[in-house]
């Protein structure tokens, strides 16, 4: 058997076995293609006859020693959670049968990298009289409120508007603002605009409450 590349030989004639294999070993020099052959000329041309087997060979280089090593970062949780609400007193104006006003500003700040979310809310006290109104009360129920904001964090939702009585911010508590778990990085701006519905036979003179605003982390 003659192995041949490009029609030139490779090597000398290799003798076939009993099994008719004929092999033989070689390296090239180049890489791309190769056409090689594999000419077969029988030495008892009475039992056998001649043959040719064509074969293209693409040559390509061996690929570098290599391996891979895993990179583990443990990034540490950082960052807080804060609530500020603007010092000073709202002062509510009468029209009508109700009376308005603004909450002063307020502030919620996340910079935690663990996205926990937060939620933040308010309710009101019943209002208590002084003056020519002592001992008289107004219920906090009978506040209600819309939401506002200058900025909100990414992610970060307004709660929605509440009405005076009907539910009101006395009993419950309300969702002024609230960012799901994996959102609200970031300074939130808040207020609301606050509506008191008067009670007919409401005495008069001036009256005092507090609205408390809470923040609280919400979990993943």
């Amino acid at each position: 058997m003659q192995f041949e590349a490009g029609g030139n030989d490779i090597g000398p004639p290799v003798a076939v076995n009993s099994a008719g294999v004929a092999t033989l070993t070689t390296s090239f020099a180049a890489v791309g293609a190769q056409s090689l052959s594999a000419v077969f000329t029988p030495s008892d041309t009475a039992s056998y006859i001649s043959s040719t087997g064509t074969l293209l060979l693409i040559v390509q280089t061996a690929a570098p020693n290599s391996g891979t090593e895993v990179l583990i970062l443990p990034v540490p949780a950082s960052g807080s959670f804060t609530l500020t609400v603007a010092p000073g007193t709202v002062n509510l104006t009468v029209a009508g049968t109700n009376a308005i006003g603004a909450l002063n500003p307020i502030t919620v700040s996340d910079t935690r990298n663990t996205y926990p979310g937060w939620s933040v809310s308010g309710q009101a006290a019943d209002f208590t009289g002084s003056g020519t109104a002592a001992g008289a009360t107004i219920s906090g129920n009978q506040v209600g409120w819309m939401p506002t904001d200058t900025s909100l964090a990414t992610g970060a939702t307004l709660g929605g508007t509440v009405t005076p009585v009907a539910p009101g911010l006395g009993t419950t508590a309300a969702t002024l603002a609230s960012a799901h778990a994996g959102f609200g990085f970031g300074t939130s701006a808040l207020g609301a605009n606050l509506t008191l519905a008067i009670p007919a036979a409401t005495e008069a003179g001036a009256y005092t409450s507090s609205l408390t605003v809470t923040a609280v982390t919400t979990l993943p």
